[in-house]
This record gives C-alpha cells, sequence and structure tokens, in this order.
C-alpha cells in the first residue's frame, strides 16, 4: 500500500506543478512589514480586491473584519451577538433584532437601525445571490435601535444566513451618489486603508471599535498565489503568517521550531460534483454509485493530504451538529459497485469497463488555485482507474472551469465547498442540490430533496427539523449528486513569535484582533 500511496502523490504532485502559476515575488516595501512588532504580515492564496463586493461575495470583508454581522458564530458554531445584540422570531415572517448601542462606523457615522436597513437592501439590490440567501421581504427600523425583518416565507435559518460574509453591514459612504459600491466602510476593528494591485492590502487597526481594541497596528494580506512560494516567503521572513499550505510543507514546518502551525476541522469539503444530464454517463444514478463505492477516501487522505483532512463517506462530517446519524455513509464495496456497472449495461473488456463497446471515460475537471486541489483530483482518478473507469483530467482557473461545467462539458468537477459556513444545513443544501438553486449546474432533480429541504427551512430548531434534514440526507446517499471526497482540516502557519490565533471551523474568518507578536 505505501507504494500505490507514493506513486498516488508523485502523479498528483507532477499534474499541480504542471498547472500551477509560478509569479514572480516582487520585494517591495511591504516586506519591511513582517520584522515590525505590531504589524502582521500575511500571505494569502486569494487576492483581497477590497474595492469591490462581487469577488468571492466579499468575504475578504468579513474574514479581515473591515466590517461585521448583525450575528456571529463562536468557535463552537453557536450563534452570538454581533451588530446584533438579541433576535426573536415574532411570527413564521417576522424577526426582531435589538441592536447593539454606541456603535461607529469608520467615518464617524452611528451604526443604527436605519443604516442596518440601508446596508441589506444594498446588498441585495447589488449582489443576487444575497436575495436568495436571505429571502427578505421587508426591513423597517421599528427605533434607532430595533429592527424588523419580514422574510418572503417562513424561514428559521435566517439568523444563521445573517452570519454570512454577504451580510455584512456597510456604512452609507461605502457608496457613492448613484449607489454603486467604492470602498469598504464598516464598524469592525480594522479600517480600511490600502490596495495595491496584485500586491498586497493593508487594514490598520480602528480605536473607536465597539469590542476589544486589537494588539496590532495593522495588518497586511500579501497575495501570494504560488503554493510553494508562500511557504517560502514564512522561512524567509518576508511574512508572518500564512494559510493554505501544501501538506508537503506543512510536515517540514511542523518540525521547526521557529514556526507554529495550528490545525482544525472546518466546514470544507472537496467534493466531485456530477453531470446527472443526459449527455453523461453519470446520468444513471447505479453509475453515480458505483463510483462513490470505487474510491477510498483513507487512501485518498494519506496519499493526497499526507493525513491532513478526515475521510468524506457523506457530506456532512460526523460533528456538524445537523449530521444524520441514520444515513449509510459510503464506503469501499468493489463487489456491489461492479454489481451496479454490470445492471447499468457495462461490461469490463481487458480491465477497461465499457458499454456497446465505448470505455467509460469521465471528463474530470478541476482548478489549480487550491493547494490540496490537483492531489486531490489526480487521487481520485487514480483509484477510479484501478477499478477500470478511465478519465481524462482539465485542470483550469476556476473561471475557466466554471464556464465549462455551465455548458455542460464536464462529467465530473472536483470543488472545494463551503469556505464560511453558517451553522444551519439551509445554505449548504438548498443552494447546492435544489433544482431551481442558481449554483446548481448538475443537471441533477430529486422532487423529494426540494420538498424537504423547502420544508426545513421554515422550521424551528427541534426533533422535526432534524428529521426532515436527516431524510434530505440520506438521498444525497441513495440518489448521489456528488461523491464526497475530504472534510478540509484548516491549517495555516507562522513565526513562533505569533501568538494568540485560533483556527475558526468556519474556515474564512482570521479573528487578528485577538492575535499579538511578542
Amino acid at each position: 500500500m505505501s507504494f500505490t500511496i507514493r506513486s498516488l502523490r508523485r502523479t498528483a504532485f507532477a499534474v499541480m506543478m504542471a498547472g500551477a502559476v509560478l509569479l514572480p515575488q516582487i520585494l517591495t516595501a511591504e516586506k519591511a512589514y513582517a520584522s515590525e512588532e505590531n504589524t502582521l504580515t500575511v500571505a494569502t492564496m486569494w487576492e483581497a480586491f477590497p474595492l469591490s463586493m462581487k469577488p468571492r461575495r466579499s468575504r475578504f470583508f468579513n474574514e479581515s473584519e473591515i466590517l461585521d454581522t448583525l450575528i456571529k458564530l463562536d468557535y463552537d458554531m453557536k450563534l452570538v451577538p454581533g451588530l446584533a445584540m438579541s433576535w426573536d422570531r415574532l411570527s413564521p415572517t417576522v424577526w426582531s433584532f435589538k441592536l447593539r448601542d454606541g456603535v461607529k462606523f469608520h467615518d464617524g457615522t452611528v451604526f443604527d437601525a436605519t443604516a442596518a436597513k440601508f446596508s441589506l437592501e444594498r446588498v441585495v439590490a447589488l449582489l443576487p445571490y444575497a436575495a436568495d440567501l436571505l429571502n427578505i421581504e421587508t426591513i423597517t427600523p421599528v427605533s434607532p435601535l430595533e429592527l424588523q425583518i419580514e422574510t418572503t416565507e417562513p424561514f428559521a435559518a435566517l439568523p444563521n444566513q445573517l452570519t454570512d460574509a454577504i451580510a455584512v453591514i456597510y456604512a452609507k459612504s461605502s457608496f457613492d451618489a448613484e449607489g454603486a459600491f467604492v470602498k469598504p466602510v464598516g464598524t469592525g476593528p480594522w479600517v480600511f486603508k490600502e490596495y495595491a494591485k496584485q500586491d498586497h492590502t493593508t487594514v490598520e487597526r480602528f480605536d473607536d471599535y465597539w469590542g476589544k481594541a486589537p494588539a496590532l497596528d495593522k495588518v497586511v494580506y500579501r497575495y501570494i498565489p504560488d503554493h510553494n512560494a508562500r511557504a517560502l516567503a514564512l522561512e524567509t521572513g518576508e511574512v508572518d503568517f500564512v494559510v493554505q499550505l501544501l501538506p508537503s510543507d506543512v510536515t517540514r514546518l511542523k518540525a521547526d521550531e521557529n514556526f507554529t502551525v495550528s490545525m482544525a476541522p472546518s466546514a470544507g469539503l472537496y467534493y466531485g460534483a456530477f453531470n446527472a444530464g443526459e449527455l453523461s454517463p453519470l446520468h444513471d444514478v447505479r453509475v453515480r454509485k458505483a463510483i462513490n463505492l470505487l474510491v477510498d477516501r483513507d487512501i485518498l487522505v494519506k496519499g493526497a493530504l499526507d493525513g491532513i483532512g478526515k475521510p468524506a463517506w457523506a457530506f456532512f462530517p460526523k460533528d456538524f451538529p445537523w449530521y444524520a446519524k441514520d444515513i449509510t455513509p459510503f464506503s469501499v464495496d468493489v463487489a456491489q459497485a461492479e454489481a451496479l456497472l454490470t445492471e447499468a449495461g457495462y461490461a469490463k473488456d481487458n480491465g477497461i469497463w465499457a458499454k456497446d463497446g465505448k470505455p467509460l471515460n469521465l471528463r474530470v475537471l478541476s482548478y489549480s488555485s487550491r493547494a490540496e486541489m490537483a492531489t486531490i483530483t489526480e487521487t481520485m482518478v487514480a483509484l477510479l482507474a484501478q477499478h477500470g473507469i478511465q478519465s481524462t483530467v482539465g485542470m483550469y482557473t476556476w473561471g475557466g472551469m466554471l464556464d465549462l461545467v455551465k455548458q455542460g462539458d464536464y462529467d465530473v468537477s472536483v470543488v472545494f465547498w463551503t469556505p464560511e459556513m453558517t451553522g444551519h444545513p439551509d445554505l449548504h443544501l438548498k443552494s447546492q442540490f435544489h433544482s431551481k438553486a442558481g449554483l446548481n449546474y448538475q443537471n441533477w432533480s430529486n422532487p423529494k430533496f426540494d420538498a424537504l429541504v423547502d420544508k426545513g427551512r421554515t422550521l424551528d430548531v427541534g426533533e422535526e427539523a432534524m428529521a426532515t434534514y436527516a431524510k434530505a440526507q440520506d438521498i444525497l446517499q441513495q440518489d448521489p449528486p456528488i461523491i464526497p471526497l475530504v472534510h478540509k482540516i484548516y491549517v495555516t502557519a507562522s513565526k513562533a513569535n505569533v501568538s494568540g490565533y485560533r483556527v475558526h471551523p468556519a474556515g474564512f474568518f482570521y479573528d487578528f484582533k485577538s492575535v499579538s507578536k511578542k
């Protein structure tokens, strides 16, 4: 088995390197920040794009805490006060939020119910995704510190959805006279100060922040897209903190006392999305089930990720509060998989599954910008090849892959889901797999699943809601639109003199206000 794992790793690494974007790292004045006592320099995989709301649905504003949300998630994924101190459901469609007093935006204006109304309405107007996420009918300031939100339908998940990065609260000065976005002006502990395209974004401490003031004066987010270069920047002292590391770099840095590696389970899932359309062999549910039974996730995690991840045999991890304990997780069962393929009309010809003389060859797409993506994709493909299912792999940019997916020109797209996590299954299940969901590019439709998630979002937390979502999860096992592969272990590394950092299970939430440098 060790030979198999090494072979898989070499194959995956070669493809990853071929698809990597190697950019020259220009040493600018920003390099000096890494040596400043009260400045934290962070190497990131993604460019921040602080002058636009649209890229990555403005997650940077939330993860960097330039802007706050009404409600937040703590380290146990429980709802806690943000700009709203409390919230109550007055009726199936009406919610009341009592707002925090004495909060100021970075421009000195006062945060109140009118400001919250303005911001949420601007977000829904400018970002179509927000309308489906929040389902807002009307927003009414009842008083300066009380806001009422009426939803378009009974929507129990609203408080959880308001923790999402798309629901951050903007000051009016974030927009120009015509309502177009200009820059992020919020209430968070950090003020946006500078953006240098393809290089860095700088934020500085907001001394009038409503919570405990940060210990640091400044955080500089340096854009270093090459995975090896990010780790090297830490080791050479250019940066203090690195996210999205290759497993090989994690192993090396863990062994070096000059660095601290932080690891914890997070909300993320790597999975293969199936094209269930009529032109794909995965239109047949028996083929989709067979693929789930042939890929050994334990080997995948060991071979592709050096054990840094959790094998995913279902969509939700077992430690997710809404995980359905009574569902049957996938497992490796070669005999059952071969029976399903035979029933679907396939037969083995010289060790290769074929139908009507045509080999089963899957068009597998993915993207190289995530550190682990190429190795996960290639390892999955290698494991399928061992059982007679061939694949043609294409590695693209995220946008390039998505264009092909939207055209239906694929069989499996290996993707990563939910960098942020709202702590409620509605965002995960409805937005991904409902037949009318904007993110459902898979041509998969299951009326029973639709009905269950439509019902689930109306139910308060309790036995009925748990049972409803459990049935929806069972459908994902019985009529799988995906092959879950790896539940992500979120990993960061920093210089040993950086203290106070803690991995948040939502993934993209740094909480650098709690961090200091010795």
